[in-house]
């Protein structure tokens, strides 16, 4: 039987231990302190994950990305640091969020201080190939997170979110991808490839991250401040308003929430909603469409265990996905 868990270990062990061995030798400790904390607050490792595994999948050695995935880790890490301070978020992974810990002022450093980071170790792969995608991907994220909040507690058509999907979650799996591409291979085809795949699964990755916002996938999920919450448009709203269906009362009840009118949730109601309109089952088509997308992306490279690992991933998170039964993942 196919053990994923078990196939990745190795990928996983390399993927910490850079992330641990992060060179903060130059980085003063005010900023040190908690740039450290930012970066070991846990997380799957899925980036880097898809990026040493597209890597193979284009030929190349895995353990030929590790600077390439650090400084897309870290110029992530930094834009979560200032996302958290925009959206006023306590926690983050579980854990309080650096300007909760280090005080607004400090925290907007340290997420400066990841970014500056990020570029030296994407110079470090001496591929200015790199440098362009991280480039390119940071301005996406920054521009995702500012659309996020222009449009908070706005209702906005399929196409809008879609622009924010991409921009805030597509574009980061797209470099992971693409990076892997690059440092596996010397094939721009196959870079292109591997950044459509990467597009697309991220695409999936942000529907799925709506969807569970609403339908835990276990008793001990926190979901207290969910989208409808924040005020943050997700699938799941959009198509429920949408719906044909829907009656009056449950419109208001969704709106009221995600206005900021209301902010006590019976998330057993808002799950009605969502089953009873459709939109649950639209939005969960819509996530199997993008990722079997995905999957199409890969269909020119040779079979190998790095290929069948991401189309595993792909069963595992989106394919294979219920909101009643939803499957464990291990990453």
């Amino acid at each position: 039987m196919f053990n994923l868990k078990l196939e990745l270990r190795e990928k996983l062990e390399f993927i910490k231990e850079a992330i641990e061995e992060v060179d903060l030798s130059n980085t003063h400790s005010i900023l040190g302190i908690p740039t450290r904390y930012a970066i070991s607050s846990g997380g799957k490792h899925l980036r880097p994950i898809i990026c040493t595994l597209s890597a193979e999948v284009a030929g190349g050695d895995y353990r030929r990305t590790r600077d390439a995935f650090l400084a897309l880790e870290l110029i992530h890490n930094g834009t979560l640091v200032h996302d958290d301070i925009i959206d006023e978020d306590l926690f983050r992974r579980g854990s309080p969020s650096a300007h909760l810990k280090f005080g607004g002022k400090r925290a907007v450093l340290t997420g400066d201080a990841l970014l500056s980071l990020g570029l030296k170790y994407a110079a470090k792969t001496r591929k200015t190939a790199v440098v362009d995608w991280l480039s390119e991907t940071a301005l996406k994220m920054l521009q995702g997170v500012a659309l996020q909040t222009f449009y908070r507690r706005k209702v906005i058509p399929e196409s809008d979110y879609f622009e924010i999907n991409y921009l805030k979650s597509g574009s980061l799996f797209e470099a992971a991808a693409a990076l892997g591409g690059i440092m596996g291979s010397e094939d721009p085809g196959a870079t292109q490839k591997l950044a459509k795949f990467g597009r697309d699964y991220g695409s999936a990755y942000q529907i799925r991250d709506d969807i569970c916002g609403v339908f835990s996938e276990n008793r001990d999920d926190d979901l207290a401040r969910n989208d409808l919450l924040n005020g943050d448009i997700s699938l799941p709203l959009i198509y429920a308003l949408d719906s044909e269906s829907i009656n009056e009362r449950d419109r208001q009840t969704l709106m009221s929430i995600y206005l900021g009118e209301n902010e006590r949730t019976d998330l057993e109601e808002i799950q009605r909603i969502y089953e009873e309109t459709g939109s649950l089952e639209r939005s969960i088509a819509k996530m199997k469409g993008f990722a079997e997308s995905s999957r199409g992306h890969l269909d020119g490279f040779e079979p190998t265990e790095a290929k069948e690992f991401l189309n595993h991933l792909l069963d595992q998170y989106y394919v294979n996905y219920s909101p009643s039964l939803a499957p464990k993942v291990i990453i």
